[in-house]
């Protein structure tokens, strides 16, 4: 890395453009030291959300970021990047296409799915894009089977979902100049959590009115969203999350199985200050009465 003002000696880089001054310069092998730097090792599964302007001025653009991480993972490994359909949430079943619903999460995001190598789940709030050996195994059936019912639809965090088969595969999140509240797989451990919480309600009467409170794509209820400063605190604590830094941004990373297996007992043993007070109600009427209400 360098500081715009400093002579750059790689005779094959462009001149800088207006508007760098002051800020730091960032170049792919920059990059790849950063990924590194937070365990991205050849053969990984890494999960990338991100911030091109967070670096400063990356010379290659959002292309750089890219190559950047497939160099860290190398051909046996495998890039994803969310895709997801946030403008138009609510009319996103109705207009959503594979191939032109563009990424509202970022522009590396979107350059990356725009890739002639790159190929994209079939699911309209939260798809991902995938290069890689493992990307079509991913992508390929995100709305096939195992619904689960909640806030975004039922598809997206199925058991056929890319989130899933992360989960089961150890996937490595790493957060590039944006902080952990950017963290979609939370919103994997939540409806996981809902479905389990739901199953556990022995009585058919008592579930149905359980399950119909709560919220799903454009139907109000109530949804467990969990709090990810306080998550950061538990990984902190267990020695799960590692950090560096290149140019301006901060790179952060965990696994996603070790946040599930640590992050999700706590929720469902204990909601309170995990979640808001009206999934917490909706836990003390059907899962653990309070004293109070016997």
């Amino acid at each position: 890395m360098i500081l715009a003002g400093d002579t750059m000696n790689d005779a094959n880089q462009s001149p800088l453009p207006p508007g760098t001054d002051g800020k730091p310069i960032v170049v792919q092998a920059d990059i790849v030291r950063a990924f590194q730097a937070v365990d991205i090792r050849p053969g990984d599964i890494l999960l990338i959300h991100s911030s091109l302007k967070s670096f400063g001025y990356v010379v290659g653009g959002a292309l750089a970021v890219i190559e950047a991480a497939k160099e860290a993972v190398t051909e046996k490994g495998t890039v994803v990047f969310p895709t997801l359909v946030q403008k138009d949430f609510a009319h996103a079943y109705q207009n959503w296409h594979k191939d032109t619903s563009p990424s509202d999460v970022g522009l590396i995001s979107e350059t990356f799915r725009l890739l002639a190598d790159s190929v994209r789940s079939d699911q309209a709030t939260h798809s991902v894009a995938a290069w890689g050996r493992q990307a079509d195994e991913l992508t390929g059936e995100h709305s096939a089977y195992g619904p689960r019912m909640g806030t975004f639809g039922d598809y997206c965090f199925s058991w056929s979902s890319p989130w899933q088969k992360m989960y089961l595969y150890g996937a490595r999140i790493c957060f590039v100049g944006v902080d952990t509240r950017s963290n979609t797989f939370k919103h994997f451990v939540e409806y996981c959590l809902v479905e389990k919480l739901c199953h556990a309600i022995q009585d058919p009467w008592q579930r149905c009115r359980a399950l119909s409170e709560i919220k799903r794509h454009n139907v109000p209820g109530v949804w467990p969203y969990l709090d990810s400063a306080r998550a950061d605190e538990v990984l902190i604590r267990h020695g799960l999350i590692t950090q560096s830094t290149c140019g301006g941004a901060t790179f952060t990373s965990f696994k996603a199985d070790d946040f599930y297996r640590v992050i999700f007992p706590l929720v469902e043993q204990n909601p309170e200050g995990w979640t808001n007070q009206a999934f917490v109600d909706w836990f003390h009427k059907y899962i653990v009465r309070r004293p109070s209400d016997a």
